[in-house]
């Protein structure tokens, strides 16, 4: 199992841009970085130049960083063309950076729409457009999350069900964890062993022993990603950056 960080994280301590991320993240000891784009002035999707991309990598080679992730905003379900356009435009730039993964939420259930419809929608979007990205081989992810129309790890796993893309799995987010006890948790991660693709520690997770729940998780073996994806507004976000690095190094995962 591999650590990666979260660029909002790695900006937050200190990373300006892309460049300082991968070197805070090096110099931090990460394995690898995902990208967040919910902060433009750091990433933007739509202002992305391609011409920068070889540079990045290099980059990020000679660091021995990967860029793991790239995060986007949710999906939304009632603008069908325009998704599927984005969600290939996300799909070239992570080809471009030499990303293999695609991560997104779901939009908040509409109850006017109707959970069904609403999953029927979401699911077109994500069929037509992994398509290239499967063309790219890139692969998409779903999150689980709070405030969404899958906001339960058996909610991700229908969407992974109704899909059926052989490039399209779930992220574990543990903004959930809190929910669940430890047994349960340790099922729900049993429920969605095949699909998992990424896992995001948000710091949310104090109600149940994070290093259990990690050993779990490390049986997946390097082809899993824990990404450290706080808040920003952590105090010394570089100090709980290394503490993080400590835990993960101590807990002697694969």
């Amino acid at each position: 199992m591999k650590t990666s960080c979260s660029t909002n994280l790695l900006n937050a301590a200190g990373a300006e841009n892309i460049m300082q991320a991968i070197d805070l993240a090096d110099e931090l000891g990460f394995d690898g970085i995902n990208i967040e784009t919910d902060d433009k002035t750091f990433f933007s999707i739509e202002n992305f130049s391609f011409l920068k991309s070889a540079e990045i990598v290099r980059h990020a080679i000679t660091r021995e960083i990967e860029i793991q992730c790239l995060n986007i905003s949710a999906v939304d379900f009632n603008e069908i063309k325009k998704e599927i356009s984005r969600l290939n435009k996300a799909a070239s730039i992570a080809h471009a950076l030499s990303c293999p993964l695609i991560t997104f939420p779901t939009s908040a259930l509409d109850k006017k729409t109707g959970v069904f419809k609403q999953f029927e929608k979401t699911s077109e979007i994500i069929k037509k457009a992994s398509k290239l990205a499967d063309d790219f081989d890139i692969c998409f992810a779903v999150e689980a999350a709070q405030n969404s129309l899958t906001d339960t790890f058996e909610k991700a796993l229908q969407l992974f069900v109704e899909v059926d893309e052989h490039n399209f799995g779930v992220v574990l987010n543990s903004i959930s964890f809190n929910k669940n006890n430890l047994k349960q948790l340790g099922n729900d991660i049993d429920l969605i062993d095949e699909s998992l693709l990424f896992v995001k520690i948000t710091g949310e997770e104090e109600s149940v022993p994070l290093n259990n729940i990690l050993e779990k998780l490390g049986k997946h073996g390097d082809s899993l990603y824990v990404s450290d994806s706080r808040c920003r507004l952590i105090e010394n976000p570089k100090t709980e950056l290394l503490n993080f690095i400590k835990l993960i190094k101590s807990l002697k995962l694969k």
